[in-house]
């Protein structure tokens, strides 16, 4: 009896988004031919109507026009793949997120005392008392 084999999905994360190649591909590809096939079609419908000197202006519009058609286009085809998931923050996550960092608390918190906008940003946030706990300053 054979065994299911177990479907992997490859992803690739580019400028912090993470998508599918073949998506990208075909987003790449509808792109460039919808792109270039309104830059094309102004260079050929054009001449008819516009003056000489304009029609490559105009057709490079039409391309950017194709261009941001394009994009609209692809943004509805292909969806985020993210999950956002929202956690409440406490001190223990956010001494993890330090360790994982490699960052010292209490030279964070030397920052942060220093600088009283980021410090009423943070009090803002709800996350000021658990800075000054991981930064080992005793509440006041």
């Amino acid at each position: 009896m054979a065994q299911p084999v177990k479907e992997t999905k490859s992803y690739l994360e580019i400028l912090g988004d993470t998508i599918k190649p073949n998506q990208l591909l075909f987003a790449v590809i509808i792109s460039v031919a919808i792109s270039l096939g309104g830059y094309n079609i102004g260079l050929w419908l054009l001449p008819s109507f516009a003056s000489e000197s304009m029609v490559p202006s105009y057709s490079l519009l039409i391309g950017i026009g194709g261009s941001v058609l394009s994009l609209i286009l692809c943004s509805a085809l292909f969806k985020p793949k993210r999950i956002l998931v929202e956690e409440e923050t406490s001190s223990e996550s956010m001494r993890e997120v330090f360790e994982d960092l490699q960052l010292d608390p209490a030279e964070e918190w030397a920052l942060i005392e220093n600088d009283p906008i980021t410090s009423k940003e943070l009090e803002e946030l709800g996350v000021l008392e658990s800075f000054r706990s991981i930064g080992g300053e005793p509440k006041k």
